[in-house]
């Protein structure tokens, strides 16, 4: 990391009497260390495509290419296009449905990857140069956010070129902005195990696989009623919270519908209560991981 200037105010040298902090206690230290946080948060997007020909046009590429290859194996091979939901002036595209799914669920993905990897790559740092150990974390949430925007952009472009746009499209920032409170929630659970046991990020990464064909982004919510006998089952994969949210983006996106205020409580409600139990159990654990690395 690019070293950071040792005469700011901000900034002190790592002492190992840094013990276990409450959420609030820890929220509060982040917020005053705000400028180093922000500082991060600039580096790593400088660092992104570093040695890079496009650059930043790998934002736009990578989700491109993401729709192109998925409608081909299931919109086109699979004929998952014959499943979909009916939309305003009988618009019907697979790769349009698709895309809203991916989107909803990179910002997810890659929110809780990195922030479940942040800790175990910046513990030896805190050695040298004391931060918050929740600063990394809310730096590559910060990241995430600025870098997947471009997501958005391509979604809309694409919803803007086939004239299937509406002003209900603007759901997806709220959902984008959730999904990232979800992953950050979920990363900052995982991050202390996974800097005492690396095998944590390894199951993570493959669960994430997995849990990609369980919510509904390249099969329609519809399926669970149809193919689902059990209802408890139903309810569970219906109310899945990364389920719910594309269904949300997909409301406002191709079905050009204000999603209903009882979805909007619960994904706030359900994002905030991950968010508050994963920091808390980061806020009390960090510091016992920190002294017990080397």
């Amino acid at each position: 990391m690019t070293a950071v200037d040792p005469g700011d105010p901000d900034l002190a040298v790592f002492s190992s009497d840094a013990g276990r902090q409450t959420v609030f206690a820890s929220a509060r230290e982040a917020w005053k260390y705000r400028s180093f946080i922000s500082y991060m948060t600039k580096r790593d997007l400088r660092i992104t495509y570093l040695r890079s020909y496009l650059g930043w046009l790998w934002s736009l590429i990578n989700p491109i290419a993401e729709v192109i290859i998925y409608s081909l194996v299931f919109g086109v091979i699979l004929k998952g296009n014959r499943s979909l939901p009916d939309a305003p002036n009988d618009f019907s595209s697979f790769p349009h449905y698709l895309i809203v799914g991916l989107v909803v669920f990179n910002f997810y993905r890659a929110t809780s990857s990195k922030v479940l990897n942040s800790f175990a790559q910046t513990v030896k740092l805190r050695r040298k140069l004391y931060f918050p150990p929740v600063a990394p974390a809310l730096s590559q949430t910060f990241t995430t956010l600025i870098q997947n925007s471009l997501e958005i952009v391509v979604l809309v472009l694409f919803f803007a070129i086939a004239g299937h746009l509406s002003i209900t499209a603007i759901v997806v920032i709220p959902v984008a902005l959730l999904g990232c409170v979800f992953g950050l929630g979920v990363g900052l659970l995982l991050s202390v195990a996974n800097a005492r046991y690396r095998d944590v990020g390894y199951l993570y990464s493959i669960f994430l696989r997995l849990f990609f064909y369980l919510i509904p982004i390249i099969w329609p919510l519809e399926f669970v009623d149809e193919r689902i006998g059990n209802k408890t089952l139903q309810t569970l994969v219906k109310w899945n919270p990364l389920a719910k949210l594309i269904e949300v983006a997909r409301d406002g996106t191709y079905l050009h519908q204000w999603p209903p205020l009882n979805d909007w409580i619960y994904l706030a409600g359900t994002s905030s209560v991950v968010l508050l139990i994963g920091w808390m159990v980061f806020a009390r654990s960090s510091a016992d991981v920190a002294e017990g690395l080397t």
